[in-house]
């Protein structure tokens, strides 16, 4: 699972089941409710690599930014951040040096020494931030997000290469996902071939997790985050058989179920891990 903030193992140590019929059941609820609570917060959980992620230098009135909130932390490193100039069509990045920006890793905000480049999406950050698994069962956890292969985008040639090794891809085409089934890829490899009549035109993107993954146990994922997860999951695999019943009869007893997935005090929780940005 790409993003997930907990395991099956630790659901069915909640419910006291050992055997695996439900296993795939767990990982998709796991996915769907770390996935809801991503975009509830405006973030992801999990440490990835995140590259050229872009950024606006003004907000919507037109005058710059002090500052800049990533669309993630806790920030473990900064790999470069640079700035747009020339025409869509033919842009020129510059690079800013370390000297050039101060850093809050916790929060994961970058402050430029004078004010950002007035602009839309014309600044660039290629950083690594996110929490580490190893508290929920995950050792080996590292993602990365929007890399550009190598290889010729020219509308004929199908065959691009990974910055690395990678046990899993997903390619963008023009920005438009690219099926599986059009995709030749083995784990372990760094190539892979794309479908006939599928060579994109204009741009291509990968995101892929490479064979070497990296541990942190610096920050880890907080607990009360992980609880909720799997609160969520508990509560919706024990409906699975009720969806759409307010209430149930059994005999002389009946069964009240909550209608809401998330309950007031998982909302309260959830909350305080909201990413907010500038506008």
């Amino acid at each position: 699972m790409s993003d997930a903030l907990t395991t099956k193992e630790r659901v069915k140590d909640r419910l006291k089941i050992t055997s695996t019929d439900f296993d795939d059941l767990f990982d998709r609820l796991i996915v769907s409710t770390t996935a809801r609570m991503s975009k509830m917060c405006n973030r992801r959980f999990l440490q990835a690599t995140y590259t050229n992620q872009l950024c606006d230098g003004a907000d919507i009135y037109g005058s710059r930014m002090p500052m800049l909130i990533l669309k993630n932390a806790p920030v473990h490193s900064i790999e470069s951040v640079q700035y747009k100039t020339g025409a869509n069509s033919g842009p020129t990045w510059y690079s800013y040096t370390v000297d050039d920006y101060d850093v809050d890793m916790d929060l994961g905000i970058l402050y430029l020494k004078g004010t950002l480049p007035r602009g839309k999406q014309n600044i660039r950050v290629t950083y690594t931030a996110g929490w580490s698994g190893t508290n929920i069962g995950i050792d080996t956890y590292l993602w990365v997000f929007n890399s550009t292969p190598t290889g010729s985008v020219n509308g004929s040639n199908l065959t691009f290469t990974l910055a690395a090794n990678a046990d899993q891809i997903i390619v963008y085409a023009d920005g438009i996902r690219v099926s599986a089934a059009n995709i030749a890829f083995t784990g372990g490899t760094a190539t892979f071939t794309l479908a006939a009549g599928q060579a994109p035109y204009s741009t291509i993107a990968v995101d892929y997790k490479p064979t070497s993954a990296v541990t942190n146990e610096d920050s880890t994922v907080p607990e009360d985050l992980a609880e909720v997860c799997e609160e969520v999951v508990v509560r919706l695999f024990k409906r699975r058989d009720s969806e759409g019943r307010a209430q149930e009869s059994f005999n002389e007893s009946s069964i009240t179920w909550n209608t809401n997935v998330f309950t007031k005090e998982n909302l309260a929780t959830i909350k305080n891990y909201r990413r907010g940005s500038f506008i």
